[in-house]
């Protein structure tokens, strides 16, 4: 049996494939999906559905889930008139995901909603003897292993929308350094907090995690889609051994370069 992370597919329904099939995902192993599977891509709607008839697969709530969740028919209707219905149509893609979501019937609709109203917003899981905590983007300890529904909306754009990545907030992931976990996230693309740290340099064409102290970046970028030079792809990362497995988009790998 075998723990794994992936983050921020973005719709990208065949690289997950081809990841788990990298993974060798099997009945015994375990998946924490950990938020952002939907927008921007072309199947967002089937990676939603396959995750959610996996026993031994979870998601985590993302930003792009929560402006769906708080734009859609909350009943399951095909509508979407809600608080983010905007922000997440015509500014986050969402107009891709609710086409797909516009075909399905409504029981099947209203299936969904009520299965990611029950994700977790934060997660926290451990591996041996090692301690993680499992969140789309920022950190609140009174939040921990709460589920979308039992949180309020402020408190929930709290931790899918900031980062220490970016937004104007300097480079501090020394603000996890308090804690006895070890911190898995996504929401910015590793490409982006490289160009960050190191500039115009070819380092931040690599697709591979992105580790400060105990903080761990795993968006590998598939929400910009297939551009070779960015390398965009799935990073899964196995959390018994912390082995990293790259999938990119292209096919080409890139991950060893330096």
């Amino acid at each position: 049996m075998a723990v794994y992370a992936v983050s921020d597919l973005h719709g990208q329904y065949d690289t997950f494939i081809r990841g788990l099939d990298k993974i060798n995902f099997g009945d015994d192993d375990e998946l924490y999906m950990i938020g952002d599977a939907i927008d921007r891509g072309p199947d967002s709607i089937r990676i939603l559905q396959y995750i959610k008839d996996h026993d031994n697969m979870d998601l985590l709530i993302g930003n792009h889930e929560f402006m769906m969740l708080n734009s859609v028919d909350p009943n399951g209707r095909d509508k979407c008139t809600g608080y983010d219905s905007d922000l997440w149509l015509y500014y986050n893609g969402g107009n891709k995901t609710f086409r797909e979501y516009s075909k399905l019937k409504a029981e099947t609709r209203k299936s969904i909603l009520l299965w990611l109203n029950r994700r977790y917003v934060i997660k926290t899981v451990t591996v041996g003897d090692k301690r993680f905590c499992l969140t789309h983007s920022f950190y609140k300890s009174e939040f921990e292993n709460k589920m979308f529904f039992e949180m309020d909306y402020d408190d929930i754009w709290s931790l899918v929308w900031p980062s220490v990545y970016r937004d104007g907030d300097t480079w501090r992931p020394f603000i996890y350094t308090e804690y006895d976990y070890t911190f898995i996230t996504g929401h910015v693309p590793v490409q982006r907090v490289r160009f960050e740290m190191y500039g115009d340099d070819t380092k931040s064409n690599v697709l591979q995690i992105v580790e400060d102290r105990n903080l761990i970046d795993i968006d590998g970028g598939c929400a910009g889609g297939s551009d070779s030079w960015l390398n965009n792809g799935a990073l899964f990362l196995r959390l018994d051994d912390m082995q990293v497995f790259t999938v990119p988009l292209t096919g080409i790998d890139h991950s060893d370069c330096s």
